[in-house]
């Protein structure tokens, strides 16, 4: 991914993330999920990662870290009943 597209999406998931916290607890889950996937996404915590850890995460893991959190968050998030 370019750096300007994963910093908007980044920036896009940490701002769910702190949306979904707001709200009662279920959403607690959800608002882990949405953190974890905007830092997968940020081109800092790769660089955080590579000094601190030394591991450098593949564009195959984060593309998978993210489609997982995804389907984790439909299963959550309550469906409205009609």
């Amino acid at each position: 991914m370019t750096t300007s597209l994963s910093q908007t999406l980044g920036f896009l998931f940490l701002m769910a993330c702190f949306g979904a916290l707001m709200n009662p607890p279920p959403y607690l889950l959800i608002g882990t999920n949405f953190l974890l996937m905007g830092l997968v996404l940020l081109p800092s915590t790769d660089q955080l990662l590579k000094q601190q850890l030394n591991l450098v995460l593949d564009i195959r893991i984060k593309s998978a870290i993210i489609f997982l959190g995804c389907i984790l968050i439909y299963y959550l998030v309550p469906q409205a009943a009609s």
